[in-house]
């Protein structure tokens, strides 16, 4: 048995064939490596002179929109008039927008004078529809608020009427 263990081959000691594919390996890799960021390089230093220059986006600056604040009108008595006689009262709530702050403290100023605007203008005109007196038409109430407002600030300070609360007595 010791003659057979010497006449067979020894790789360990004999040919050099497991290295040179692992260096032929580790070879290629490496090459592909380079060449892929050569190439990735070279498309994305003048792969972009090749197409036309995009035009321009001009961009027009907004105009900084004022901050909305709101004014509570509370406990407005309306009269609800038709057919030249009162039928009831409306109590209600309602807030008045305006941009800015200074354009809220004079609507605060002048929230007396506005109360007694909307109770002239209410008590000679009627806040009902046309075929039901005692029913109130919100969409022109809203609207007859805001345009009475705008007049006794003289100019277009309140932006909109949101009413907040109403009860019919």
């Amino acid at each position: 048995m010791a003659d057979q263990d010497e006449n067979t081959p020894d790789n360990s000691a004999g040919k050099p064939g497991g290295g040179g594919k692992k260096l032929l390996i580790v070879g290629l890799l490496l090459g592909l490596v380079i060449g892929g960021g050569g190439v990735g390089a070279f498309l994305m230093i003048g792969g972009g002179a090749d197409k036309a220059a995009a035009p321009a986006v001009k961009v027009i600056p907004e105009k900084p929109k004022a901050d909305p604040h709101f004014v509570k009108v509370e406990r407005v008595t309306i009269p609800l008039i038709g057919d030249n006689r009162t039928l009831g009262t409306m109590v209600m709530d309602f807030s008045l927008e305006v941009d800015g702050n200074d354009n809220k403290m004079k609507v605060v100023r002048n929230l007396p004078e506005i109360r007694d605007a909307l109770l002239r203008h209410f008590s000679e005109t009627p806040v009902g529809k046309a075929d039901s007196p005692g029913n109130v038409d919100y969409p022109r109430l809203k609207q007859s608020l805001k345009e009475i407002s705008n007049q006794v600030m003289d100019g277009p300070l309140v932006k909109r009427v949101m009413v907040v609360k109403a009860q019919q007595f």
